[in-house]
């Protein structure tokens, strides 16, 4: 392979796996890539619950492969390595209504449990390449899905309201 051609695939690699570079943010990048995606979440994700599942799944499976390449040029599982985090909060997000307080508590519970990483998800990230670097952040995702359903079903149960 040429220099050059093995130069722009790192380039894109990297552009795609750091979200737009949002991964070489100082502190947490993982944090700042799951921002982010909340940010654009909030203006574009869309209410059907089968359209999520699809962008989920799409995610996913390309995150999968461009952080396994990504690896090759920045190490396994680096830190500007962010594309998981993406997938983990479009997880964390599934079916939360597009308002200010239930996308606000997914993102700290999504924040959380990745940090935290309760099993399976820690063992999951063991996986090699681009499994492992996707696999906690989506495990980390249905954790905090689940619990953000139950608080919003028990704050509508008891006729607490959000913006």
């Amino acid at each position: 392979m040429s220099d050059n051609r093995f130069a722009r695939e790192g380039f894109f690699s990297k552009l795609l796996a750091t979200f737009f570079f949002s991964g070489y943010l100082p502190r947490a990048p993982g944090t700042w890539g799951s921002g982010f995606t909340l940010i654009i979440l909030f203006f574009f994700w869309p209410p059907q619950w089968y359209y999520q599942v699809v962008a989920i799944a799409a995610v996913y499976i390309f995150g999968v492969w461009i952080s396994g390449k990504a690896e090759e040029y920045l190490g396994h599982d680096a830190r500007a390595i962010v594309i998981d985090e993406v997938a983990g909060q479009m997880t964390a997000l599934f079916m939360a209504p597009a308002k200010f307080v239930p996308f606000v508590l997914g993102f700290a519970l999504f924040r959380f449990f990745d940090i935290y990483k309760p099993p399976p998800a820690n063992v999951w990230q063991r996986y090699r390449r681009g499994w492992g670097v996707m696999a906690d952040d989506i495990a980390s995702g249905i954790y905090a899905a689940c619990v953000l359903q139950l608080i919003l079903f028990f704050l509508d149960k008891w006729g607490v309201s959000y913006v």
